[in-house]
């Protein structure tokens, strides 16, 4: 029997071992508990991925009804967050461990597709998600992917702008679309997927919050937002969750059909080295290997020439 949404903590060992690891999706919101401003949850990146986790869940099972979606319980963890009050985070090397650590697991009980969503979008936080999924995926010759990276820098960039507005009862306008390309944090977007999500933790003050954006070398108070807050609204969320999940649903089915996500799945962030986690700690000790080696050299050029 299959096309099932299980819920990884309510099976057993023996459930979990007669599952077709073949034909199982499973599927992990990670994402951190971090300020958002003056209005709204410190949990709406956390709200998000578990949203989408259990929405692309209900896809896989729709689009491909001979696989079984597996939600493994969510993680409110992340790297790399904004200093607001609350907000929770973790070095993005013990980051990547953890998200490792999991994908080993689920691997060594024969998992062969593993998918991650997150509503976080900074910048090490991606990579050391991505990082995670390329190092499990290589080990244990799985798919592991973070569908959220790549994706969120798309939606950050623009793209899905158009395709929202056509949906929306009042298309955008062309100020609007560019209010919305600035808007990043606590703003227009998560404003409105908390109206539509948990409404009961959205302060009303957010109706009147000004339009706030991040710029280089700014000075004075920080709001704890950038964006639109006051410009939310509960169909703006449904429009961008109808191309968000169609896009999420597409690389899926790419996925499990036997096709390489990977040009969809990773991040243009990935390539730049320094973000990766554990990158200081790596510098530091090939520093110290070649200052040893240097030593070395210089004592043994000491000895040969007395």
């Amino acid at each position: 029997m299959s096309g099932r949404i299980l819920r990884f903590e309510e099976l057993n060992s023996p459930a979990i071992a007669e599952l077709d690891k073949y034909k199982t999706a499973v599927f992990l919101a990670v994402s951190p508990i971090e300020g958002h401003g003056p209005h709204l949850p410190l949990g709406v990146d956390y709200f998000d991925a578990l949203y989408f986790a259990d929405k692309a869940a209900e896809l896989t099972t729709h689009k491909r009804p001979d696989f079984d979606a597996l939600i493994y319980p969510g993680i409110p963890l992340g790297t790399q967050l904004y200093r607001q009050s609350g907000s929770i985070r973790v070095e993005s090397g013990t980051f990547y461990d953890m998200v490792t650590g999991i994908g080993n697991s689920l691997a060594l009980w024969g998992f062969k597709y593993v998918f991650l969503l997150s509503g976080h979008g900074s910048p090490k936080d991606i990579v050391a998600l991505e990082s995670a999924c390329v190092k499990v995926s290589k080990k244990h010759k799985i798919q592991m992917h973070n569908l959220s990276g790549a994706l969120a820098i798309r939606f950050l960039k623009g793209e899905f702008i158009d395709k929202i507005s056509n949906k929306l009862s009042h298309p955008l306008t062309e100020n609007e679309k560019v209010l919305l390309k600035k808007d990043i944090h606590g703003g227009w977007w998560e404003t409105s997927m908390m109206l539509r999500l948990k409404p009961d933790f959205v302060d009303d003050r957010y109706k009147s919050l000004p339009d706030n954006e991040k710029t280089k070398g700014a000075s004075g108070s920080n709001p704890g937002y950038f964006g639109s807050p006051s410009r939310a609204s509960r169909e703006f969320a449904e429009a961008s969750i109808d191309v968000l999940i169609d896009e999420v649903g597409s690389i899926i089915e790419k996925c499990l059909s036997g096709k390489d996500i990977t040009p969809e799945s990773v991040s243009p962030l990935y390539n730049i080295k320094p973000l990766r986690p554990k990158f200081k700690r790596l510098v530091v000790m090939w520093t110290i290997i070649v200052i040893k080696s240097l030593v070395i050299l210089w004592l043994i050029y000491r000895l040969l020439i007395r």
